[in-house]
């Protein structure tokens, strides 16, 4: 994979964001915070994928923040903002990708590495895998835009607990408040994770882009939406061939080929 703090590569149509800092159970530095939003937009433009995946090496999604390196960057505020900014374009391109992600959490995500699996659209997670936001026992607070969403993906009382303990989330929790989207084994994860992605790339292209987009408008505060998205997508989707396709191939009992 080479020495990268995150590679990427593609398999049929899946693309994978590989975060490569295994000596750091994958702990963010500012190397991975500008990588990820670029290698995410790469991928998101190839037309072969259809689907993400980001995963960490050496079992663990991602242990929290370099906090050595963190420590550089606070004795100077500029600096401070400029990494602040770093993590905050990270989370606004992750939110404006407009091809699934999908986060295969396993081990220690923690953190700004639990922030990253917040950011995607769903998350497989392993039994026995350590998820918390430990940032308050640090003194910091979490990047405000990845607390709205948190917000959105938990709700406003899961998401103050999460944040106001700090602690390590039970398994129970991750599944009652909705942030593990499915469970694993372990050594079942990426099964688990390609079956789910074999479901999303039966469904249109199309329609699959445009649930993205209005989904995206939804989450951006009214005063900066762009109506024009929310009044045409259903009547867009509905004027184009992949509808079509869809509709004669449930008249005619068939599956839908979405790749013309």
């Amino acid at each position: 994979m080479g020495s990268a703090a995150v590679v990427s590569k593609k398999d049929g149509g899946v693309g994978w964001v590989v975060f490569n800092r295994p000596e750091t159970k994958n702990a963010f530095n500012l190397a991975m915070w500008e990588s990820v939003p670029r290698v995410i937009a790469e991928l998101a433009d190839e037309s072969v994928v259809r689907v993400i995946f980001l995963r960490g090496v050496g079992g663990h999604f991602g242990a929290g923040a370099d906090i050595k390196e963190l420590l550089r960057y606070a004795q100077d505020s500029a600096l401070a903002k400029s990494y602040a900014e770093k993590v905050r374009h990270c989370f606004s391109v992750m939110a404006e990708t407009e091809k699934p992600l999908v986060a295969l959490v396993e081990g220690y995500a923690l953190g700004g590495g639990a922030m990253v699996a917040t950011a995607c659209d769903l998350r497989v997670v392993a039994k026995g895998a350590s998820v918390g936001i430990p940032l308050p026992k640090l003194g910091l607070v979490v990047e405000p835009i990845g607390i709205k969403r948190l917000m959105d993906t938990v709700g406003l009382a899961w998401a103050s607990k999460f944040l106001l303990t700090g602690d390590i989330i039970p398994e129970k929790e991750l599944i009652g408040s909705g942030w593990a989207s499915l469970m694993a084994e372990p050594s079942q994860i990426e099964t688990v994770a390609r079956s789910l992605a074999d479901r999303i790339m039966r469904n249109s292209p199309v329609a699959i882009q445009m649930t993205k987009r209005v989904i995206q408008q939804w989450l951006t505060p009214s005063i900066h939406r762009d109506p024009a998205v929310l009044e045409n997508a259903f009547s867009t989707c509905m004027a184009g061939e992949d509808f079509k396709e869809g509709a004669t191939a449930f008249i005619e009992k068939r599956s839908p080929d979405f790749s013309t």
